[in-house]
């Protein structure tokens, strides 16, 4: 048996070596975080692995490079000649802020693709140019090229490309909304004229000086110009509105619940230094979870830190329980009686957690882990730490506690049989009202405004941010190539039906080889009897025609890769995916003007009669996601329940329902109150339930390890009275996702409390 002394100094010794372990987690951390906060803002990395479908996945993002570092103003105003020039130094001016800025027709002019495209202009040829050569093999085009021969405009190439050919099929290359006055670049909306101000971020849309810059500059330039209009899209606009609102809510809905927090507990406690000792497991937790998940993981994803929020009700949850107890026990205070409920609080609370490390979604794994390793690392702290410091207590506590516990006590007596009877009425009120939204929207706080100018910009300045597009899979270049073009008639069929508004594919750019011989063919059709009559009617010597004829020889086929390195073609390298991991190649065909629902089917249809497509809906894949998440969320919450039951049941016996009451029943209720008020469940509500049931958990096994002493009380009702100040004030927040967790978590802890009050009393008999 030890000496009374080595068991003194055991603690001691496992006191200091977790301050050792937390030394080497900050260091651990600061390596870690060496260049930055590895975060994963991808809901896809919620998925399977398996699952993922990685070529969608690289799609999606390759069509979104470009937009997230460019952004777009139009501006009217009554002198666009002198507004437009102004707006564009004041965004140029801004250092650090525009890597290029495109607003003069000038801007454009960049290598003459014709240059690059030389060599293959017998090759490519307009519909119109094919349809005349199979139709009276080019006579009818000799008029029009006459025409241009002398042309004073023109610059002709009677050798080169007498007809123009490459000139023509430039031109429908490059049809654009955007046009050119005064040397400005500019589109016409509803009759309005605006000027166009295109920019490209010299720093990521996310940093927030960049933010700043960019706001203020345009603030300035409005206050400058109070007659001016201007219309804003680009990802930095949304990102630094959403940064306002958080800061705005910080600022009120953030500092009045610190403030209260603060509050309550110098209220109750009477000590600064007892505050900041129950905040101290808090950080233990938080740097032992943000070490370990990098260190896991390589990376952070943005739920995990959502999700992590809930680690900071449960983890004060036990300081709060140690400190009540000790400030009514004073120097009598003893943390053995403590242990068996903060074990238990402990051990549920990681089975409700770590039964999802079994899911297959690897984000959810990571948020698990973050919880739980935060939740371990607080209660260590909290049995290891806080019983050895030298803390202040105030009488005022202790009466304040036994004040409190009069004022509660109920005559109620809850009856299992009441329990089931109330429980089967709100699981009936749920599954016949309870609706779910997965809705993208729960991630968008951009102001209905900003919404509003980012949706007139993108349709009337013609662009596209690839939300729908078709994912075309092929053998290899050449297969590709026919199949987008095989994919031209049914498309344009959907165009004239008003399903989409048009469409953009490589193809289009790069006719398949089969397509090119045959265009090539045509053109030594053309360059017969319609080019000798041409040259005769010009008045050019024979000789000039038998030179024209010899460029024909040896044409090179135009290929993807040759083409997307001319000037032209690189606006189209997101479309190109190149060679798969299954050794074949994809690309996408990027469609315009599609209404969600309603001109999905016949897309969706197209896709599956066609081999090798597949329809994509970026907006609705992801909220899928977001869908899949919720419903494993709760499938392996529910498995963790069962399996806690089953091990509370082995302690507490007849008087488990009780332990199992606050947490179940306020979930129940927070379910039912949804359906009534007819507000859908969504991921972000089910993570607040996760707080809910943490915390009620904990409150059942307090109440039912010591039940009817005031400490327990006090513990419980301040732990949900500050998660209530730390969570269930963000229902007021602007924010969908903060919104609903705050909403969640502001009627379930509500019910919590009012669960464990009417049983508080327990059952007679039951130790002190």
């Amino acid at each position: 048996m030890p000496s009374q002394s080595t068991a003194n100094r055991l603690p001691r010794h496992l006191a200091w070596a977790w301050l050792v372990v937390h030394i080497l987690c900050l260091v651990a951390l600061g390596w870690l975080v060496r260049d930055g906060l590895p975060a994963d803002t991808r809901l896809t990395a919620m998925l399977p692995e398996d699952r993922q479908a990685p070529l969608v996945e690289r799609a999606s993002a390759k069509l979104g490079t470009g937009f997230e570092d460019r952004f777009v103003v139009l501006l009217a105003a009554d002198d666009l000649s002198r507004a437009t020039p102004a707006l564009a130094e004041a965004l140029d001016e801004v250092p650090a802020l525009v890597e290029t800025l495109v607003w003069r027709d000038t801007d454009l002019l960049d290598a003459d693709p014709r240059k690059a495209l030389d060599a293959y202009r017998y090759r490519l040829l307009t519909p119109a140019i094919r349809e005349a050569i199979d139709a009276d093999g080019g006579m009818s085009l000799v008029a029009p090229a006459l025409k241009t021969l002398f042309s004073p405009s023109a610059q002709p190439e009677p050798i080169r490309d007498p007809f123009g050919l490459l000139d023509a099929w430039l031109e429908t290359r490059t049809q654009s909304r955007i046009a050119p006055r005064d040397g400005r670049l500019g589109v016409t909306i509803d009759g309005q004229r605006y000027d166009l101000v295109i920019g490209e971020l010299a720093a990521s849309p996310y940093a927030p000086e960049a933010q700043t810059r960019l706001t203020r500059a345009l603030t300035d330039f409005q206050t400058a110009h109070p007659d001016a209009t201007l219309l804003r899209s680009g990802l930095i606009f949304h990102a630094a509105a959403g940064a306002e609102q958080a800061k705005r809510e910080i600022s009120t809905i953030g500092l009045g619940a610190l403030l209260g927090l603060i509050a309550v507990l110098l209220c109750v406690f009477r000590s600064a230094r007892v505050l900041l000792a129950l905040l101290l497991p808090l950080g233990s937790g938080l740097l032992l979870a943000l070490t370990a998940t990098l260190a896991l993981f390589g990376s952070l994803h943005l739920l995990t830190l959502a999700f992590g929020a809930s680690l900071i009700g449960i983890a004060i949850d036990y300081a709060l329980h140690l400190q009540s107890h000790r400030a009514i026990a004073g120097r009598g205070f003893r943390l053995r009686p403590l242990l068996p409920g903060l074990a238990l609080g402990l051990a549920s609370s990681l089975v409700a957690y770590l039964a999802q490390t079994l899911t297959p979604l690897p984000g959810l794994r990571q948020m698990a882990v973050f919880a739980a390793l935060g939740l371990v690392g607080a209660w260590v702290s909290v049995v290891l730490w806080l019983p050895r410091l030298r803390l202040p207590v105030s009488p005022a506590t202790a009466r304040l506690a036994q004040r409190w516990e009069s004022m509660t006590r109920t005559p109620w007596r809850p009856t299992p049989g009441w329990v089931g009877v109330v429980a089967v009425i709100l699981l009936a009120l749920c599954v016949w009202r309870l609706q779910s939204d997965d809705s993208l929207r729960l991630l968008n706080s951009s102001p209905t405004a900003l919404l509003e100018q980012e949706r007139l910009v993108q349709r009337h300045f013609g662009n596209d941010t690839g939300t729908h597009y078709l994912l075309v899979r092929g053998d290899d270049e050449d297969d590709l190539l026919t199949r987008l073009e095989a994919l031209h008639a049914p498309l344009e069929s959907l165009r004239r039906d008003g399903v989409i508004a048009g469409h953009t594919d490589l193809a289009d750019s790069v006719p398949p080889p089969a397509r090119q011989k045959a265009d090539l063919d045509r053109v030594e059709r053309l360059y017969r009897e319609p080019l000798d009559t041409l040259f005769a009617r010009a008045g050019l010597p024979e000789t000039l025609a038998e030179r024209a004829r010899t460029r024909l020889d040896d044409t090179p086929v135009l290929d993807v890769d040759t083409w997307l390195d001319t000037p032209l073609g690189e606006s189209q390298q997101r479309l190109w995916l190149g060679e798969t991991d299954d050794g074949d190649v994809a690309a996408t065909v990027v469609l315009r003007g599609v209404e969600d629902g309603a001109g999905e089917p016949p897309l969706r249809a197209l896709a599956d009669a066609t081999p090798g497509v597949t329809y994509v809906d970026r907006i609705e894949r992801l909220s899928g996601l977001l869908g899949e998440l919720r419903t494993h969320i709760a499938e392996w919450l529910a498995l963790g329940l069962v399996l806690l039951s089953l091990g509370l049941g082995l302690r507490y016996r007849r008087r488990t329902w009780r332990v199992l009451l606050p947490p179940l029943g306020a979930t129940l209720i927070v379910l039912a109150s949804f359906a009534v008020a007819g507000v859908p469940l969504n991921v972000f509500s089910q993570l607040g339930l996760l707080l809910v049931l943490g915390i009620g958990l904990d409150a059942g096994i307090f109440n039912a390890e010591h039940p009817r002493q005031a400490a327990a009380w006090l513990a419980i009702s301040l732990s949900t009275l500050t998660s209530l100040l730390a969570f269930g004030l963000l229902a007021f927040s602007a924010t969908p996702a903060l919104h609903y967790l705050g909403l969640t978590c502001l009627i379930g802890l509500a019910a919590v409390w009012a669960l464990v009050y009417l049983l508080r009393p327990g059952p007679r008999g039951a130790p002190e």
